[in-house]
């Protein structure tokens, strides 16, 4: 029976998930030359608390394994894209690690000056904690005003878990706000994560990397 009326889902947010083909191989390669570049680096804090953070130079000094990775970042991208112009757009790329110990986590942020943005998992041990957690780019919704009401055709989270597993990939758009909680393993959570810049032929800003 007709309900009288359509509802339609308006300002839909991709998050896509994608299992690497010969992820354990890579991930083999991608966490020794990580765990090696951590060894010789104290790295960087800004959005991790606690962990380890490299540079920004990934794509220079991680090897074919990594390249790899961002080489899947983009099919996984292009595959979710419309370019009204294709023949005039690129991805322009940026890519770093991070290993988060016991007790590190992540504070919430977005990656601002990107279109799309990846993370890949090379090693999740064992542990609680340590979710991916994607926050509702609407703000405060309407429960300043209804707290106790929830739109029936919108969801009733203000936030998406989701729980990382080693050679998996993850894109969603690079102003989507998110964060990674606590986590409470025993060994470490490795991951590399992928900012992509849409840039056209004509940009005459400086390529950071172009695959």
């Amino acid at each position: 029976m007709s309900k009288g009326h359509d509802v339609n889902r308006a300002f839909w947010t991709p998050v896509v998930v994608h299992a690497v083909p010969g992820a354990l191989a890579l991930n083999r390669e991608l966490e020794k030359t990580i765990l090696e570049r951590r060894g010789q680096n104290e790295g960087l804090t800004r959005s991790n608390v606690g962990g380890w953070e490299s540079d920004n130079e990934l794509l220079r000094w991680g090897g074919d394994a990594v390249r790899k990775i961002a080489q899947q970042a983009v099919n996984v991208a292009d595959a979710n894209t419309i370019a009204l112009n294709p023949a005039d757009h690129y991805w322009q790329l940026e890519a770093w690690a991070v290993v988060l110990e016991q007790g590190a986590s992540v504070k919430a942020h977005i990656h601002g000056g990107a279109y799309w943005s990846a993370v890949y998992y090379v090693r999740v041990d064992p542990g609680e904690g340590g979710e991916l957690v994607f926050h509702d780019p609407r703000g405060a919704l309407a429960s300043m005003h209804a707290p106790l009401l929830r739109f029936k055709a919108g969801g009733d989270d203000q936030s998406v878990h989701l729980t990382p597993e080693a050679g998996t990939l993850v894109l969603v758009p690079s102003w989507l706000s998110h964060s990674v909680n606590e986590w409470r393993g025993e060994g470490l959570r490795i991951s590399i994560a992928v900012n992509l810049a849409a840039r056209t032929r004509s940009h005459s800003g400086p390529i950071v990397s172009q695959l």
